[in-house]
């Protein structure tokens, strides 16, 4: 029904074009009214009341009255060439009644699919305004945990580092997330993009290390997007941690395709696995391996000579839940 409303029932129209076209919908009805009673010999209205329905409906109030009296006249005029007896009066009298009674209920209808489209945009907004606010709390809550690591010691500090890029690839998500329907949904391009960008930003602020995120203009439910994005946050840290040590140059590629089945890959041209000190125990690779089994995919590193890469692949899920 919301989208039924901005297609029939929005158009703005002048007062005068509006009639003119219901006037025109109610002609085309009575021909064909007296198409068929030429063909069949058989007198009826009920070609007439889709005429006065679809005028009500599609246009303001008002044109529905004027199309039900244009249903009478035209409906008065094909019974009296038939029948000008004694029954004339009473069907032509039933027949306005039913007129009127069609174009009340188109009326209604209108009006309630309005009521409906309004609710629902409310709805949306206060989804929004919602969503804008975790945000704005999450980024808050990253900016203490990084405040609080610049007085900690080397250990820590990292650990609270971690601790915060997590939570803003959080509050990337509702940076990202819009609402149609009843479903959350993400634009994984521009939010891998941005998960990639802060990485980067806190990680090689000034190294030789270039990255490029290629990605589908695809959209995914809300919790889907975020296990992806973590999953991307971690893979990215590990090449920016482990594959360019002694400040040497390199790559780093996110690619992500979402068709019968998710595909995320990260890559890196560095020393590979076998010369890297990657901690496979350590909570990133942990949090890698619980977001993987969540997903319901698989994870496999590839050396690549030079490099690694990390294929992620996950059944492509349509339902999205709370965040």
């Amino acid at each position: 029904m919301n989208k039924l409303y901005p297609l029939l029932l929005e158009h703005h129209l002048p007062i005068l074009v509006r009639h003119c076209l219901a006037v025109a919908i109610m002609l085309m009805c009575a021909v064909l009214q007296m198409a068929l009673h030429m063909l069949t010999g058989y007198p009826g209205y009920f070609l007439l009341l889709p005429g006065i329905f679809l005028s009500g409906l599609i246009f303001d109030r008002g044109t529905g009255i004027l199309a039900a009296a244009i249903a009478v006249g035209a409906g008065g005029y094909l019974s009296y060439v038939v029948n000008p007896g004694i029954d004339y009066l009473s069907a032509n009298a039933l027949f306005a009644v039913t007129a009127a009674g069609t174009a009340v209920v188109a009326e209604f209808l209108r009006a309630e699919m309005k009521r409906v489209m309004l609710a629902d945009n409310t709805k949306a907004v206060l989804l929004q305004e919602m969503a804008h606010r975790t945000k704005n709390n999450l980024a808050l809550l990253s900016a203490m945990i990084r405040l609080q690591a610049r007085n900690a010691d080397v250990k820590v500090a990292t650990a609270l580092e971690s601790t915060a890029r997590r939570i803003h690839v959080v509050a990337e998500v509702y940076d990202h997330l819009s609402f149609k329907q009843d479903l959350r949904l993400v634009n994984m391009r521009y939010f891998l993009t941005d998960v990639v960008e802060k990485v980067f930003q806190s990680l090689a602020p000034s190294r030789p290390i270039a990255f490029e995120v290629s990605s589908e203009d695809v959209e995914l439910p809300n919790n889907q997007a975020l296990a992806i994005g973590i999953i991307t946050n971690e893979l990215v840290t590990n090449s920016l941690k482990y594959a360019f040590p002694d400040s040497r140059s390199g790559h780093v590629t996110v690619e992500f395709f979402a068709r019968k089945e998710i595909e995320l890959t990260v890559s890196d041209n560095g020393i590979g696995q076998d010369g890297g000190k990657c901690n496979s125990s350590g909570l990133g690779s942990r949090i890698i391996m619980l977001l993987t089994e969540q997903l319901e995919g698989t994870l496999v590193h590839e050396n690549r000579h030079p490099g690694l890469r990390a294929r992620l692949r996950a059944p492509k899920k349509s339902q999205a839940t709370s965040i």
